[in-house]
């Protein structure tokens, strides 16, 4: 059994702006990184896709995805891969798509 690799939590004072980056490839494999949960503690403010250099069909990239602390506060921010296919196809989120953010 593959122990479940665990990520420091994201500390933040109220005010901070932060970002979660997770490595992602839609083109190749069709599937995006969509957020799916956070706390009321942070407000999502944007989300880009960077692709690894040099950029070529196929090759993978980064998604990021920026918030802000509004209040202090805890609780998970998670991310699943999504397929838009018909039926929706929806992976369980991977170790590196669950954080924990503490706003202070």
């Amino acid at each position: 059994m593959q122990e479940l690799e665990v990520l420091p939590p994201i500390n933040a004072k109220v005010g901070d702006i932060f970002e979660i980056s997770i490595p992602s490839n839609p083109s190749s494999t069709g599937y995006n990184c969509l957020l799916s949960e956070m706390p009321s503690c942070v407000y999502f403010v944007e989300s880009t896709y960077v692709p690894d250099e040099p950029v070529m069909t196929g090759k993978g990239g980064t998604s990021k995805f920026k918030f802000v602390a509004v209040e202090s506060g805890s609780g998970p921010i998670i991310f699943h891969s999504v397929k838009f296919s018909h039926p929706l196809d929806i992976l369980e989120s991977t170790p590196m798509q669950q954080r924990f953010v503490i706003v202070e």
